[in-house]
């Protein structure tokens, strides 16, 4: 079954995702996005502060979640508990 995810959607679980250290393929990986996907939030995300890059001197570069993107987390998830109503499991964030 295909679907299209909304963009916060996906933002939220790679920062998910982030809490420790990985690299571009991880991230992939984890949030099964192909590869020009998964650069473009990668991208968004960095351009807002909301994760760092590592280079860890032997050229491997991964990614990890600052503090910044820890409190957008949680208020994401905070705020899609308080819209969620009993019926349903998700809530789309697009319409707020």
């Amino acid at each position: 079954m295909h679907y299209k995810r909304e963009g916060l959607n996906i933002m939220m679980m790679l920062l998910g995702s982030l809490r420790e250290r990985r690299t571009i393929t991880q991230i992939m990986h984890t949030a099964r996005l192909d590869t020009r996907t998964a650069s473009k939030y990668v991208q968004i995300l960095l351009k807002r502060g909301l994760i760092e890059r590592i280079d860890d001197g032997g050229g491997r570069v991964c990614y990890s979640i600052t503090e910044k993107g820890s409190r957008f987390l949680l208020l994401c998830e905070e705020l899609k508990n308080m819209l969620k109503d009993n019926a349903s499991k998700e809530i789309s964030l697009i319409y707020i």
